[in-house]
């Protein structure tokens, strides 16, 4: 059936939709020392098939759970008064964004196909002003790289992606946490 058929509309997103469940880990390429963890959820939309097993395009709406973890070397005084340093914080905080993927012509061999994929721009809400000196709401994007392969329950993949998300301000009021991290997921 071609893309823009004026067929039945039910079918028509049945046969053209996919879900997508994935978990990330992240590190900052900067000194702030970050981690930050990732399991979201995608709903998109496959657009341009030119046979049933290949689409060149899929946008995609989402959420995502986040958990950063960083290192503060500050002093800080405790509740009986002594300074001691405090190393470790952890920051919850999710995402809501749109993305966009685009693929290669699948390998007939080994049935995987490789995608470049990028959000322009995203929601990202921390429970405290996240990085430090930063904002509890801040703007985020992602650019990857990635290969997805055939599974049993549908289709798993594997990414290398680079995770921004800021404030938006100028450079002295926007810290940002600049991070590179590897994507697991699997599709259906």
């Amino acid at each position: 059936m071609p893309v823009f058929s004026q067929g039945n509309k039910k079918n028509w997103i049945q046969n053209h939709s996919t879900q997508r469940l994935y978990t990330a880990l992240y590190a900052s390429y900067f000194n702030n020392n970050i981690v930050l963890v990732q399991a979201g959820y995608d709903y998109a939309v496959r657009l341009i098939s030119f046979t049933p097993e290949y689409n060149l395009l899929d946008l995609g709406l989402g959420i995502n759970a986040l958990s950063g973890f960083n290192q503060v070397n500050e002093e800080q005084t405790d509740n009986f008064g002594h300074i001691r340093p405090d190393y470790a914080q952890i920051t919850p905080g999710f995402e809501l964004n749109w993305n966009a993927r685009m693929y290669a012509p699948p390998f007939p061999v080994v049935q995987a196909r490789i995608f470049i994929e990028g959000i322009g721009m995203s929601l990202v809400i921390y429970a405290r002003p996240y990085p430090q000196g930063g904002t509890n709401i801040n703007i985020g994007s992602h650019a990857g790289i990635g290969i997805e392969y055939p599974v049993k329950a549908g289709y798993a993949y594997t990414a290398i992606r680079l995770f921004h998300s800021s404030n938006g301000q100028v450079y002295e009021n926007n810290p940002a946490l600049n991070a590179a991290g590897i994507v697991f997921g699997i599709q259906f």
